[in-house]
């Protein structure tokens, strides 16, 4: 999923202004004017603007802020304020906020930005975010459009499909920033195929972080080997997701919550997205998943251990399942016995 048709549009036409050669301070209020004017780019309660997406009335940040977001979903719960030199990958950069946030937080943080929208990424040269490390993100994005090798090795862009970016990087990371659009609109970047690209490129203790708390991601990543946590909510109803690759022992694990659990475990609704040559559309990902889906259905009916939905969500299952929830564990464990004993 993209930003707006009318919004890419529009700052397309500026992209090439650029490119000849004038100065983004001649044209930079007119882009915005006319992108507001549009309705097409949206101011945020903390100030800060965000993009009307393909869908209407689905923004690329939440309301209460965009940079607000970036700092409470993403900076903050990564701990990089008290790390040594973090190694961030973050996915889906946008208009750079993450990356401003994480900088904000850290001046030493090493990154790369993976991002798939030129046009996005150029929007930022014509915001006023209010963090002086916006300035150093604003370099990164004119050398690119500039076809100049960025004079900052600390701030690394890649522009293109993030799947065939991802697999080709040979770096390891201590965080990782997963911000895509939401696996209901678009899910080629919430599949275990990819996930386990990600997993490969991090160290022991390194985190994702992601704002979705989407049953079928949460359990794609308990399939790849990732330890779930789950981290406050922040301008939406339900936690954001943390998920580590092996935490240390100091690392408080919040449990996400015992409906999800049993959801990723025991309902349908908990089989993930799948991707296995990272070359699929969020159609095709999607119709394969039902088809799965479909399919456990029949083999649980066969032998007489599927639960509809709705029962997984009341509780209204064999107590042995119930009894495991009762463990002092974490979701991911807790998960896995229950899948377990669903099959035994």
């Amino acid at each position: 999923m993209l930003p707006n048709k009318t919004a890419l549009k529009l700052i397309k036409k500026y992209i090439n202004i650029f490119k000849e050669g004038n100065n983004i301070d001649e044209f930079k209020k007119e882009l915005i004017n006319n992108l507001l004017n549009s309705r097409v780019l949206v101011k945020t309660d903390d100030g800060t603007y965000t993009l009307v997406s393909e869908e209407e009335y689905e923004l690329m940040h939440s309301r209460i802020g965009a940079l607000t977001e970036s700092v409470e979903k993403f900076a903050i719960p990564s701990n990089l304020k008290n790390m040594d030199n973090p190694k961030i990958l973050d996915l889906c950069s946008g208009m750079g906020y993450n990356a401003i946030a994480a900088l904000h937080f850290n001046k030493n943080c090493k990154i790369d930005m993976v991002e798939y929208s030129e046009e996005t990424l150029f929007l930022s040269l014509c915001l006023n975010i209010p963090y002086k490390e916006h300035e150093l993100i604003k370099e990164v994005i004119k050398d690119y459009f500039l076809n100049n090798n960025s004079n900052n090795k600390r701030i690394n862009l890649h522009v293109g499909d993030a799947r065939k970016i991802v697999k080709n990087l040979n770096k390891k990371y201590n965080i990782v920033f997963h911000d895509a659009f939401s696996p209901q609109r678009d899910a080629v970047l919430y599949t275990v195929d990819f996930l386990k690209e990600i997993y490969n490129k991090m160290n022991d203790d390194a985190v994702l972080i992601s704002y979705s708390s989407s049953i079928p991601f949460r359990s794609a990543l308990v399939e790849v080997g990732f330890i779930l946590s789950e981290g406050a909510s922040v301008g939406r109803k339900r936690g954001i997701t943390i998920a580590y690759k092996n935490p240390s022992s100091d690392r408080d694990l919040k449990r996400i919550s015992e409906v999800d659990e049993r959801l990723i475990a025991l309902s349908t609704v908990g089989v993930p997205y799948r991707d296995s040559d990272l070359d699929l559309d969020h159609d095709a990902i999607v119709m394969n998943r039902e088809v799965e889906r479909k399919k456990l259905k029949e083999e649980l009916s066969k032998i007489d251990r599927y639960y509809s939905t709705k029962k997984v969500k009341l509780g209204k299952i064999d107590e042995k399942f119930l009894n495991i929830q009762k463990l002092d564990s974490n979701s991911s464990e807790i998960i896995k016995r229950m899948k377990e004993e669903l099959r035994n």
